[in-house]
Parts: structure tokens; sequence; C-alpha cells
């Protein structure tokens, strides 16, 4: 029996959110039967076509990928399927960092906004 159609691509959004905050979070996203995979190495083990689809991106938004059949190597590891069993909690633990650290900084900011209103209340009633 054939694997089913991989397609491999680059996370852009991954890579931008990496520069800003110095995390190291996989950029690579493999879809396959439904489920994406995430992963920082990947090595594809036969046929595979590069794609540059710009009127007809996948539904992530992604406008030029990788598909391919083979037999594909993440982080080091055989996924004969990119959808056997290898979830990744690495993006969940990842996303739920950055939304703490995006509430933190969105609380600092409106603490910051109160401590001002209320310093111009107390020099407005003086």
């Amino acid at each position: 029996m054939q694997n089913k159609i991989a397609r491999i691509h680059v996370n852009q959004h991954v890579i931008k959110a990496n520069a800003k905050s110095g995390d190291r979070n996989p950029v690579f996203t493999i879809k396959q039967g439904g489920k994406n995979t995430y992963a920082t190495r990947v090595k594809v083990k036969g046929e595979m076509e590069l794609v540059y689809s710009p009127d007809k991106p996948l539904s992530c938004g992604a406008k030029v990928w990788i598909e391919t059949r083979g037999e594909i190597e993440l982080d080091g590891k055989i996924a004969t399927h990119a959808s056997t069993n290898q979830t990744s909690v690495e993006p969940t633990h990842n996303l739920a960092v950055n939304l703490d650290r995006a509430l933190t900084e969105f609380l600092s900011k409106k603490r910051k906004k109160v401590l001002n209103k209320n310093k111009l209340s107390a020099c407005l009633s003086r």
C-alpha cells in the first residue's frame, strides 16, 4: 500500500516569533492524513516534488511546499507515515509560554496606564 501524500512546509510565522522571542520552536509542518506534525529537521527518503501554488495555497496559507509519499525522518526519528502517533506537545507548550508572556506584557502595560492615570488625578486634585 502506498503512503498518503505528505505536504511539508516552512511556517514563516514561527520563524518570526522565534526571532522575536529567542525561542526555538519547530518551523517545519508536515501535513498528512488530516494531522499536523512539527519538526526542526526533516529528511525525505524517496521521490518528492516542490510545489508553488500562489492561487491555491494550503489551508494554512502556505504557497510553497514539498509533496512526497516517501519515508520521512523527523528530528532523527523515522516516521513512515507522518501521522503515525507522532504528535508533538512542544507547540502546545510553546503556545502556553507565549500566551503567558503576552498576558504578562499586556498586564504590565495596563498597570503603567493605571499608575499614570492615578498620578495625573493626584496632580489635578491639588
